[in-house]
């Protein structure tokens, strides 16, 4: 999503009292009875939340670090700040990584990164919600393609796959960051899309890999807040055993999930499960 932003950090530059500063909690509390709001009233369809979303990332990355310390997850503004951030992460070590990355440069559209070091070498997957056609998504992948490059860091290989589940306008940091949580969950599922990208067989480095290439490589928990039916049926179809998979600890399936989720505007059927997950999230900063 276009659209103007305030300075944020980087989260190895935030301390704890930085990010908690953002907002208070009785903002906070206000912010969320609004949001229950616009999803009872179905106001949520007009509204865009992204510049609320950037302002509240830090703390919700920190947050998600401190129950998964492992992750290792990131909030960069830019992808210049990535690659800084990038390169302090080969040095120390660090085998694997998670990125969430604005698109910098006075706009607003969030993508998730994967890394992960095999045998010496760097593998970078830009992972995209919406899909590249679309001008911030494919500004943001431009930019951060070419801040790599530019870098120059050792042996590393980089691509670009979209996942094209994110319809709505302005959700693109909550699905990075719900993306971001399973790159971690599901890290042991990610080891062939990583192995081929090094290996040069996943794409060609310069095109990113439309949807229906990427779907055979993830777990249909990647697909919990897809936002259309269709492309939902999509996934399924190319990967038929996900019909049944049980996806939750409510025991749903992925069909059930969404039927669970849908809310009906203007005789149409649309999924709020993002948008309740934005809620879920926020939540989780008046509990810590």
């Amino acid at each position: 999503m276009i659209g103007p932003i305030s300075q944020t950090n980087s989260l190895g530059d935030s301390s704890k009292k930085e990010t908690s500063s953002f907002i208070s909690n009785e903002k906070l509390r206000s912010i969320i009875t609004q949001l229950e709001a616009d999803i009872a009233d179905g106001s949520w369809l007009r509204k865009n939340y992204s510049k609320m979303d950037l302002k509240i990332m830090p703390a919700l990355v920190m947050q998600a670090n401190s129950k998964l310390p492992e992750m290792n997850l990131n909030f960069v503004k830019s992808p210049k700040d990535l690659c800084i951030e990038l390169k302090n992460t080969i040095e120390h070590g660090v085998e694997s990584s998670r990125f969430i990355i604005n698109m910098g440069e006075d706009g607003i559209h969030f993508s998730a990164l994967d890394y992960k070091r095999i045998n010496g070498k760097t593998s970078l997957i830009l992972f995209e919600p919406a899909n590249f056609r679309s001008l911030a998504p494919g500004l943001l992948g431009v930019r951060t393609k070419m801040a790599i490059e530019q870098y120059q860091l050792p042996d590393c290989h980089f691509s670009m796959v979209e996942m094209d589940i994110q319809r709505s306008s302005s959700e693109c940091g909550i699905f990075s960051l719900a993306l971001a949580k399973k790159l971690y969950i599901e890290r042991d599922s990610l080891l062939k899309i990583h192995e081929e990208n090094i290996q040069g067989t996943l794409s060609d480095g310069e095109m990113p890999l439309h949807h229906d290439k990427t779907d055979p490589y993830l777990p249909v928990t990647f697909y919990k807040h897809t936002q259309g039916k269709r492309r939902l049926n999509e996934y399924l179809n190319a990967n038929p055993q996900g019909v049944n998979t049980v996806i939750n600890k409510k025991n749903e399936t992925i069909l059930t999930r969404l039927a669970n989720n849908q809310s009906v505007i203007n005789g149409k059927e649309l999924s709020v499960s993002v948008h309740k997950k934005r809620i879920a999230e926020y939540n989780t900063l008046l509990k810590s």
